[in-house]
C-alpha cells in the first residue's frame, strides 16, 4: 500500500475539536502551541503552508443592521496590479476587471455592470435561500433580506466589534476580486473585510462574502472567515484551499470550489494525525496495541470525500518492532472498527468521482493561480 502523510478536514473546529460541515466551523483551541501547517497536492504529497487565518463557516439568523455612515462610498483608487485592468469609474472600481483573457474569469457585460454597481452602493444583493444559518449568532444575515455594500460593511462591524468592550469599532479595509467557476463560464464577486480581530488584536483576520448573479439579480450566497493559526488561499478559478492545526499532531487541510451557484462546496477534506494523535482512529484498540503512553512515528490521514471517509497510513520512520505494532493497529482498526484503508490510487479515484459529481474537471485542481484583491475605499 502506498503511503501518504496528509489529508483534509471538512470544516474548522470548535475549541480544539474537529467538526465536519460544508459551511460552518468553529475556532481551534487557542492554547495549543503553534504548529506547522500542511496541504496536499494531487499526488498525496504533504506541503508546508504559511499561516494565515483559520476558517469559520457562515452564520445567519434574523437581526438586521442599520445602514452605516462609515464605508458608505468606496472612493479610494484600485490597487490591483493586473495589467489587463480597464478604466475606473468615480468610485475607483474598474469598469472592466483584469484577467478577462481567462475563460473562467469572464462574465457578461451585464453581470460585470451589476457587480460594479453593487460596489458603488447603487444596487443591493438579496441574501439567498441557501445562505448558511447559525442560530447561535447574535447578528445574522436573514435570508430574503437585501444589503448594499455599505450595509454589508455595517453588518460586519456590528457582528465583530462590541463598543462596550472594544476600542476598535470598524474593519480596516474592504477588498474585492472576481473568481471563475469550475462548473461553468460564470464568475462570482468576492468581497473581503480585513482587520476583524477575531482571534486577537491585529491578527489580520478577515471575512469573505460571495455574491452571485442570477437572471439580473444579485444574491449573497455564502461566506467564510479566517484567523490566526491557519490559512486560507483563494484562487482565480474559484478553488479555495485551507488548513490549520489543533495540536502538534493534529492538522487539517481541504480543497473546495465556489461553484456557479455561489456556494462553496468541498472537493475533499482531511485530518492529518501523527504519533499519539493517531489514537483518534480507535482509542480502545490503540491502547491495547501500544499501551497507555504509546507514541510511535505513525502517520494517519482521514479524508472526507462527499459522504465517504478514506484512511491512509505511513510509518517509514518506525523501527522494525514499531512497524509490527503499527501493522497490528492498522489491521485491527480495519477488522474491528471497519476503517477503510486505501491506496493513493484509490484515493485519487475517489477525488475524480467527486469532481465528476460536481461537474468539475479533475485536471483543473492543479491550476491554482492566486486571486488578486483590489482595495475599495
Amino acid at each position: 500500500m502506498k503511503e501518504i502523510t496528509k489529508r483534509k478536514l471538512s470544516v474548522l473546529l470548535c475549541a480544539g475539536m474537529m467538526v465536519t460541515g460544508c459551511a460552518c466551523a468553529a475556532q481551534r483551541n487557542a492554547g495549543q502551541e503553534e504548529s506547522e501547517i500542511y496541504a496536499l497536492d494531487l499526488d498525496g504529497n504533504a506541503q508546508e503552508e504559511g499561516t494565515g487565518g483559520e476558517r469559520q463557516g457562515a452564520s445567519d439568523g434574523t437581526t438586521q443592521p442599520e445602514a452605516s455612515s462609515a464605508h458608505q462610498e468606496p472612493q479610494a483608487e484600485s490597487t490591483s496590479t493586473d495589467s489587463g485592468a480597464g478604466t475606473q469609474n468615480s468610485a475607483g472600481v474598474p469598469d472592466n476587471e483584469s484577467g478577462a483573457d481567462s475563460k473562467n474569469d469572464q462574465g457578461s457585460e451585464d453581470t460585470r455592470d451589476l457587480y460594479t454597481r453593487f460596489l458603488n452602493n447603487e444596487v443591493p444583493a438579496i441574501v439567498g435561500n441557501e445562505f448558511p444559518q447559525n442560530e447561535y449568532a447574535v447578528y445574522n444575515l436573514e435570508r430574503g433580506s437585501s444589503f448594499t455594500f455599505a450595509e454589508l460593511g455595517k453588518f460586519v462591524d456590528q457582528s465583530h466589534f462590541d463598543p462596550e468592550y472594544m476600542e476598535k469599532t470598524t474593519y480596516d479595509q474592504a477588498q474585492y476580486t472576481y473568481t471563475g467557476c469550475l462548473d461553468s463560464d460564470s464568475r462570482n464577486l468576492l468581497i473581503k473585510f480585513v482587520g476583524l480581530n477575531i482571534y486577537a488584536p491585529d491578527d489580520d483576520s478577515f471575512a469573505v462574502y460571495v455574491i452571485s448573479e442570477d437572471k439580473g439579480q444579485l444574491y449573497l450566497t455564502d461566506w467564510y472567515e479566517c484567523w490566526a493559526r491557519s490559512y486560507t488561499e483563494q484562487y482565480r478559478n474559484g478553488l479555495c484551499s485551507n488548513g490549520g492545526s489543533s495540536g502538534a499532531g493534529d492538522h487539517y487541510s481541504g480543497l473546495s470550489a465556489i461553484l456557479s451557484n455561489g456556494i462553496e462546496t468541498y472537493i475533499y477534506e482531511a485530518e492529518i494525525l501523527s504519533g499519539w494523535w493517531t489514537s483518534y482512529v480507535d482509542e480502545a484498540v490503540y491502547r491495547e496495541v501500544f499501551g497507555e503512553n504509546g507514541d510511535v512515528p505513525l502517520n494517519v490521514s482521514v479524508y472526507t470525500i462527499g459522504e465517504d471517509k478514506y484512511h491512509t497510513y505511513e510509518f517509514s520512520e518506525c523501527t522494525d518492532d514499531q512497524k509490527t505494532l503499527c501493522g497490528t493497529y492498522i489491521d485491527r482498526c480495519r477488522d474491528e472498527a471497519g476503517v477503510n484503508w486505501v491506496t493513493e490510487e484509490q484515493l485519487q479515484e475517489a477525488i475524480q468521482k467527486r469532481c465528476s459529481a460536481l461537474g468539475v474537471s479533475y485536471e483543473m485542481l492543479e491550476q491554482r493561480e492566486k486571486a488578486e484583491w483590489t482595495n475599495i475605499g
